[in-house]
């Protein structure tokens, strides 16, 4: 494997070469932007002041989906322009993006009844183009319980089945990270803009600091691509503009208001839940809807929170009442479970960075998860709301607007937009079950389980092969991270050298998402990790064990919350 640039060479490069766009931020719409502006052929560079995908687009709902609750809201465009993306996205990411089958149980008590769901689904199919995986079925009451048994019986009516997908949403932004890299453009995380000069045309100059080293370099860019969604008014704050700047190009002064909703999400062992698959539902506590989905073999994912979040952005956190809340839901649907806060394994809260509607009031869930673009001053363009699944989209609407932006200037496009027709990386073969024997085989040649050689598999299609090499080298890398993860310590070295990480963090919670499925393995995991990068990042042992603890002191944030909500619990008991 050929490692990449190494970090100081990126930032070097931000100071000496002249850019057609800078995008700031490396969340998943700054990662498509930067990917769809490089295979256009601009000059293109990101900047992400933390790490990739560290705020909104590592703790999602992890799915790609039509959106069938945002039908309440007649949001038929989004939901047309959303079934479109996730047929794009089962096609150019095979191996991140599966097929997931979904149950929706009705009850007597809900909101919903059987002829507005059956009537919501058929709308569901109709706006994917009847291009969905499967069409819906409606189930009767004993199908329902056939199913999924553990449901909650009383009042229930029967239900839906449909198809939506999932991702793991952290793989998916560094995977588009490196796609951008390898289609031109010069991206640096823990890098942050400081000032941004928009007072004398033509371009805009950034001061960029590392936060890594401290040094600071300024990077000229013609036009600069505002991603930081959440903290995007933040990032507007530095820009200083002036009379010099010509009113050019498409753009209008407008104010761009982020109204950030908190969402946040419980792994917990599937064992202590009892469901079979997907399910979404109306949560009784406030007939929001909610999701139990099943992660990796094991694990269940349980979610989301929605509520309106008035903090700064990167003090964000689940809360004991967040995690009551998915309990207690959970417990009412599947009252077998026994769920309680001591089941919690991990939580994480992010932010969803929704346009502010034009009048206060409104109900978290009613405000509209559409995009917009916001051009002002002059060539700074600010991408605020949308979701995952239309990060692509998103990024393709974006560039438009920037090239329409610096056509008059004489700065054209290479090339036609072309990312929903090129595969991602590592998404390059045929047949995903193919492509699973064949690594497999490799793995079990290698003295690997068949559970590190799925996990490789899904994690990084055919550069799953890169990471074998690394253990074909160093058989020590084949080891686990934790006993009780598939997880390979090859996986951590990969990291470094070919996805950018540079801390124990990046890696256990982004990279991997190990970090996410362990509740006790999570410090043996940071000592491991840290064990077999040390060189790679030319540590000392003095900042290894620093590694150790930061790792852990990331994770505290929201484990914090569990233990409260436990110790409450054990309390009443």
């Amino acid at each position: 494997m050929t490692p990449a640039p190494g970090r100081a060479e990126r930032f070097r490069s931000l100071a000496e070469t002249a850019f057609d766009i800078l995008v700031i931020g490396g969340g998943i719409s700054g990662a498509a932007v930067a990917r769809d502006a490089a295979r256009r052929g601009f000059r293109t560079a990101l900047v992400e002041a933390a790490d990739f995908a560290s705020g909104t687009s590592s703790r999602s709902s992890r799915l790609v989906h039509g959106g069938l609750r945002y039908l309440e809201h007649f949001e038929f465009d989004l939901v047309f322009e959303a079934s479109q993306e996730r047929r794009t996205l089962l096609r150019i990411a095979t191996h991140l993006v599966r097929p997931l089958e979904f149950h929706f149980p009705i009850f007597r008590d809900g909101r919903i009844g059987r002829r507005k769901l059956d009537a919501g689904m058929w709308l569901y199919d109709a706006l994917s183009l009847f291009r969905n995986i499967e069409r819906h079925q409606m189930l009767d009451t004993e199908a329902m319980r056939a199913r999924e048994p553990a449901l909650r019986t009383e009042g229930l009516l029967g239900g839906a089945r449909y198809f939506d997908a999932q991702v793991d949403d952290a793989r998916l932004v560094v995977t588009t990270i490196v796609a951008a890299v390898e289609a031109g453009a010069t991206v640096v995380n823990r890098a942050e803009v400081v000032r941004i000069d928009a007072s004398d045309w033509p371009g805009h100059r950034a001061l960029v600091r590392d936060v890594e080293g401290g040094r600071e370099v300024d990077v000229d860019a013609l036009a600069i691509v505002n991603a930081t969604g959440a903290w995007a008014e933040q990032t507007l704050d530095r820009v200083a503009a002036g009379p010099k700047v010509p009113a050019r190009g498409d753009g209008a002064a407008s104010a761009v208001r982020i109204r950030p909703s908190r969402g946040t999400h419980i792994h917990v062992a599937r064992e202590r839940v009892g469901h079979s698959g997907a399910l979404i539902f109306e949560a009784p506590q406030d007939g929001r809807v909610m999701f139990i989905l099943p992660w990796r073999e094991d694990l269940t994912l349980i979610g989301t929170t929605d509520e309106f979040f008035d903090g700064r952005p990167h003090e964000v956190a689940a809360t004991p009442a967040d995690i009551a809340y998915l309990v207690e839901a959970t417990r009412h649907l599947l009252p077998a479970s026994k769920l309680g806060p001591e089941d919690v394994i991990s939580a994480w809260a992010g932010l969803r960075p929704l346009v502010a509607p034009p009048a206060d009031g409104a109900d978290e869930g009613a405000v509209s998860r559409e995009f917009e673009v916001h051009q002002h001053p002059p060539g700074v363009f600010t991408l605020s709301g949308g979701k995952l699944t239309s990060h692509r989209h998103m990024a393709e609407a974006t560039v438009d607007r920037v090239q329409s932006f610096l056509a008059p200037a004489g700065v054209k496009a290479l090339r036609k937009v072309d990312t929903d027709k090129v595969p991602l990386p590592g998404a390059r073969f045929r047949d995903l079950d193919a492509l699973r024997g064949r690594i497999r085989a490799r793995a079990r040649g290698q003295g690997l389980e068949r559970a590190s050689a799925d996990r490789l598999t899904r994690a990084y299609g055919t550069r799953a092969n890169r990471v074998l090499d690394l253990v074909e080298r160093n058989p020590r890398l084949g080891e686990r991270v934790v006993a009780e993860r598939p997880h390979l310590l090859a996986e951590a070295v990969y990291s470094v050298r070919g996805e950018m990480a540079l801390h124990v963090e990046d890696i256990l919670f982004r990279r991997m998402r190990v970090g996410l499925e362990t509740r006790a393995g999570t410090p043996e995991a940071a000592r491991r990790v840290a064990e077999v990068v040390a060189a790679e990042l030319d540590w000392t042992e003095e900042r290894r064990l620093e590694e150790e603890k930061r790792a852990l002191a990331f994770r505290a944030v929201d484990d914090g919350a569990i233990r409260e909500l436990a110790a409450r619990a054990k309390e009443v008991r």
